[in-house]
């Protein structure tokens, strides 16, 4: 019976004599598991099916759990690694005091079955504690019914228990394979071991900067066209291995030819500065690479989330600066006062203010713009080149900007809600107009410079005859296709609006005339909905993103002290102070740790520029809030990292200090 119970108590003696290492192993997978819980659980909750508009919601929940598993198997492998390196010296001592290698084997399963039903256990209590209040936020901010009904899915809890059955199989796995493959020796000097210095690093540091390069021009370049995504995801791979290739290979380059240069490395403070420099960096690179690159999706992500949450207001303008849009055929629909009068009568009775009350008149085009010719569609074309054109009559529009233009025959005015039009001629297949004056604001629709996806080009011509001849050309009969538009802003609540839009709908479709009636209240809420649902997979990454960054410089901080302890030792022996010794492992300590944050920053810095196209492609234009948001969460970070550097730091300290130093 001793001998049976000898493995487990090993296994649960090692967790617990390790606690500084294990435990935030363990904080960490418990806190993916309850993350991957919570997900599927919301996931797999019927009421997501059944409340209104949220299939935005569930498929962006979908897309978010994807990326979450995709995130944690290879985190999560990555933080066992200094896991079992921290143990194999523990491991190499059984083995020579005899342990057999099966045993050991044994022991480790021993091992990882108890750190797999921590886990598992508290994450799914801690899920189902809280999976109803953070159900319950995602339903506020994307404002869905929040008195809907939760229920907990038992599909959820076997997914999560399968999910890190299998992250737990590949990590005990690998560590199989290199105990087995160790001898005791190896074991015991494996937790000294660093990086391996890697081959032709000349070669690869060129190669770095030569693919971070890149990486940082397609970001700045990339334009909004059908490739947008495809360049993100180039890009992103492309400074992601730059970065590495940099870190590992190009600060080594770096730090030897500094070395090289013999009457600056044998100054007084640079020989030790520089010599610790390059084994640290031979050592820690890959550490580090993960923690610019966690860093910076951090930053990324917070930036986003915090525009997106503070710019819905405005996307939903830009995209539905209006309520409610009415059309009418304009040469029947003759009783204009008649009904604005009863419109007005209407809005009084059910309580709602009309906020802005615009008309005008148009005939539309889909057309094809290639410089400045207005050619008819062509479905080959680039979308960045389709555009909608509406040609106004000049006295339409002047009673709608209360405006006062005047046009010679051959002259027009131009309106874009994207890019300005910026030429002084508009050729047309069958006519050539003068461009008088580009307007560059108007009541007809808000304008962004960076539209690209439902830009409009709105024509002011002299009059209907230029209306007339302009759309004949394209084959768009005037008598049917002259529309007279009705735009409202309303204010009121919900149901007043509601209530208000359905009676004129109905005195609406009875005037002489009537096209179409557009209540845009369920698309804005559509909106809501889908960023809403941005805003929280964003909020959950961000922290995700952050929890496995603390967790990362934890793990370096450690793997910092266990080396530096015998490093102490030796400088000492060769007689540095313990005050020079501790200013130069500390100034090296925190080169480091701050170069990370330095790469993290300038790559959040180049990605907004595709970040920002990326941006418009959701009709959030305002540039001004990223890069506000950019600067503000850079610094907040810096500040957070900086915290965080000093917390980790005391467990360095801590380490290094059991040699008396």
């Amino acid at each position: 019976m001793k001998k049976k119970g000898l493995l487990p108590r090993l296994a649960l003696n090692g967790i617990l004599r390790n606690s500084s290492t294990y435990l935030p192993y363990i904080g960490i997978s418990v806190f993916a598991m309850f993350t991957y819980f919570v997900f599927d659980i919301i996931i797999n909750n019927k009421i997501m099916t059944t409340l209104p508009r949220a299939t935005y919601a569930h498929m962006l929940m979908m897309v978010g759990f994807v990326l979450l598993g995709i995130i944690m198997v290879p985190f999560l492998y990555y933080t066992n690694s200094f896991l079992i390196k921290r143990r194999k010296k523990e491991l190499g001592l059984y083995s020579i005091l005899g342990m057999e290698k099966k045993h050991i084997g044994i022991l480790m399963l021993i091992e990882t079955l108890i750190m797999y039903a921590i886990v598992v256990i508290c994450a799914i209590v801690l899920g189902l504690l809280f999976s109803r209040l953070i159900f319950l936020l995602l339903l506020n901010l994307t404002k869905l019914p929040v008195e809907a009904s939760f229920s907990i899915s038992g599909k959820a809890i076997a997914h999560t228990i399968l999910f890190y059955a299998v992250i737990s199989a590949i990590n005990l796995f690998t560590n199989l394979v290199q105990v087995g493959k160790a001898n005791p020796t190896e074991l015991m000097s494996e937790s000294k071991k660093g990086e391996k210095e890697p081959k032709r690093i000349q070669q690869l540091a060129l190669g770095g900067v030569l693919l971070l390069g890149y990486g940082y021009y397609i970001a700045i370049s990339s334009q909004v066209d059908a490739s947008i995504f495809t360049n993100f995801f180039l890009a992103v791979f492309l400074v992601v291995m730059g970065t590495h290739f940099l870190f590992t290979s190009g600060s080594i380059a770096f730090l030897k030819r500094l070395k090289s240069n013999k009457r600056l490395y044998y100054r007084s403070g640079n020989f030790i500065a520089i010599s610790g420099m390059i084994y640290r960096m031979k050592k820690n690179a890959a550490s580090l690479v993960n923690i610019c690159i966690f860093a910076t999706m951090v930053l990324i992500t917070m930036i986003c989330t915090v525009s997106l949450y503070l710019g819905i207001p405005k996307i939903q303008n830009f995209m539905y600066p209006y309520d409610i849009e009415i059309e009418f055929k304009e040469n029947v629909f003759t009783d204009k006062k008649d009904w604005q009068q009863e419109v007005e009568t209407l809005a009084k009775n059910e309580g709602v203010t009309i906020e802005s009350f615009h008309t005008y008149e148009y005939a539309r085009l889909n057309i094809v713009k290639k410089d400045d010719k207005i050619l008819i569609k062509d479905d080959k074309a680039d979308f960045r080149n389709m555009y909608q054109i509406r040609l106004i009559p000049l006295d339409s529009y002047n009673t709608l900007d209360s405006a006062s233009y005047e046009l010679e025959q051959g002259e027009v005015l131009v309106y874009s809600t994207g890019a300005d039009y910026g030429m002084n001629k508009i050729r047309f297949i069958n006519s050539a107009y003068q461009v008088k004056k580009e307007i560059k604001e108007s009541s007809l629709k808000p304008k962004a410079t960076n539209n690209v996806f439902s830009g409009m080009y709105f024509v002011i011509v002299p009059d209907r005859n230029a209306v007339e001849q302009i759309a004949a050309a394209y084959g768009v009969e005037i008598s049917d296709n002259l529309k007279h538009v009705v735009e409202m802003k309303l204010q009121g609540d919900d149901a007043q609006k509601k209530a208000f839009s359905e009676k004129l709908n109905q005195l609406s479709s009875t005037q002489t005339g009537f096209a179409q009636y557009s209540d845009y209240a369920d698309d804005i809420k559509d909106t809501e909905v889908m960023y809403g649902g941005l805003l929280f997979i964003g909020i959950f990454f961000g922290i995700i993103f952050m929890m496995c960054l603390l967790i990362i410089m934890y793990y370096k901080q450690i793997t910092e002290g266990f080396d530096d302890q015998k490093n102490y030792e030796i400088m000492q022996k060769v007689g540095m102070s313990d005050l020079e010794v501790k200013r130069t492992i500390k100034k090296q300590v925190l080169q480091v740790f701050f170069i990370p944050l330095a790469g993290a920053i300038l790559h959040t810095i180049v990605g907004m520029f595709m970040v920002i196209n990326l941006m418009a492609a959701m009709f959030f234009f305002q540039i001004n809030l990223i890069i506000a948001c950019t600067i503000g969460v850079c610094v907040l970070f810096a500040i957070i990292y900086g915290i965080s550097y000093k917390r980790t730091a005391k467990a360095y300290y801590r380490i290094v200090k059991q040699w008396g130093v």
